[in-house]
């Protein structure tokens, strides 16, 4: 089988799950997750963090990893946009993964202030991870704008509901040509292999493994159901029937006496 490497901006990466690094237990058990994971890129909210310290959590790492700091708790584009600058000074990267959210209850992200973000930050030559709803003309747009990776969620933020309208994700991957990873939603190993079968490129997932009894273990098995959805779906899968088709054929079939 050929190399099957993920390449954004111009960078190739052997994994194809990103991680959160949110709501673990301590900073042991996220560097053991993070390993079990062999994730390569870690997202990490740029407004909970102080470089400034000896202490400082990207000093606690103990492994080096791409990072894509994110814009999260922002509401307004004037506040995103000061954030991603914010991260492009302090951790010397263009990377942002976009978030706009509009009310506190769902965290839904807000589909207008986020294509007029997604416009001004185009402008300030950021490399866009935009965080969206499953709207598949919203997906389409933001990557014809020109985003390097659209994250439609499949579930609100945190739910572990998993997919809730897989005819939308369906729509989106026909769609969109480029990088599609799906944020938000997802609860278990089915769900991210579930999503790779169907074609996106790549998950980007926290609470579901942070939250978890072993976080470690659930680490590694989210590693597997993104590796295991890939390969199916590279592999072909066989269309649905309404009706059974035999394996065996009836070919050379003993006849009734």
């Amino acid at each position: 089988m050929l190399a099957d490497d993920l390449l954004i901006d111009g960078i190739k990466f052997k994994s194809r799950l990103i991680m959160g690094t949110a709501l673990y237990p301590n900073v042991s058990i996220l560097n053991k997750s993070l390993i079990a994971s062999e994730t390569q890129i870690i997202t990490l909210a740029i407004r909970r963090l102080n470089l400034a310290s000896k202490e400082s959590f990207l000093n606690q790492l103990t492994k080096k990893f791409k990072l894509l700091p994110n814009t999260a708790g922002c509401y307004t584009k004037k506040e995103a946009v000061l954030t991603a600058e914010l991260a492009r000074e302090t951790l010397e990267t263009n990377w942002i993964k976009l978030e706009l959210i509009n009310d506190q209850e769902m965290l839904l992200p807000d589909p207008i202030e986020l294509y007029d973000c997604c416009m001004e930050l185009k402008k300030k030559k950021f490399c866009i991870f935009a965080y969206c709803s499953d709207d598949p003309v919203l997906c389409k747009r933001l990557e014809d704008i020109g985003c390097e990776v659209v994250m439609p969620l499949i579930s609100p933020i945190g739910s572990g509901l998993g997919v809730r309208n897989e005819h939308n994700l369906e729509i989106i991957r026909k769609m969109c040509t480029g990088k599609i990873f799906v944020d938000a939603g997802i609860g278990k190993p089915s769900d991210a292999s579930k999503i790779m079968e169907l074609g996106f490129d790549g998950v980007l997932l926290n609470s579901s493994v942070a939250r978890s009894l072993d976080p470690v273990t659930m680490a590694e098995a989210m590693k597997l159901a993104v590796i295991s959805g890939r390969k199916g779906f590279e592999s072909g899968l066989i269309e649905k029937r309404k009706n059974a088709m035999g394996s065996t054929s009836f070919s050379g079939k003993i006849s009734n006496f």
